[in-house]
């Protein structure tokens, strides 16, 4: 190695840097795994867990308690909700299986013995073509009834309890 090359080593920014950075983490390393390696890191880590948790707690029944007050649903209340929606759609599901079931089992039925039981009268209105509308130029106006009138009471109101009662206005 020549000179020139042993100078440009021991001024490289980068070879200085790397050198700052492993002596400094093997520093830090050691004094870490020192302090957390004894039992005391682990009881202390453990209470303020402990407290942390029981902070949240208390701030979500608060939050709770303060939206029932506000009438305003909690987490809960949309979960419940969900549910009751999810249950709902599965009754509609296994009614519209049944439905479908049974208009399979009305169409097999033959043809024959469906019109001979229907009465005369529904096979009448079903040959009877559909009533055609009047056009809008010949239909006659509707008579509009007139709005109600808004009596005037007769009942007076009661005085409140201690006070004096007073004379009617004539």
């Amino acid at each position: 190695m020549t000179k020139a090359e042993g100078a440009g080593r021991a001024t490289d920014p980068y070879e200085v840097w790397r050198q700052l950075y492993e002596t400094n983490e093997r520093a830090w390393s050691a004094a870490l795994e020192q302090a957390m390696g004894g039992p005391e890191f682990g009881e202390s880590s453990g209470k303020l867990l402990e407290t942390l948790l029981a902070a949240q707690k208390s701030s979500r029944d608060n939050m709770r308690v303060y939206l029932e007050t506000m009438n305003v649903p909690t987490r809960e209340d949309i979960a419940r909700l969900g549910e009751l929606v999810i249950g709902l759609e599965e009754k509609i599901d296994q009614l519209a299986d049944r439905f479908d079931s049974i208009e399979g089992a009305l169409r097999a039925r033959p043809e024959a013995r469906g019109a001979a039981t229907k009465p005369a009268a529904v096979t009448a209105a079903a040959a009877k073509p559909a009533p055609v509308a009047k056009p809008a130029e010949t239909a006659k106006p509707v008579a509009r009834a007139k709005p109600a009138t808004r009596r005037k009471s007769t009942a007076r109101a009661k005085p409140a309890a201690g006070a004096k009662p007073t004379k009617p206005a004539k």
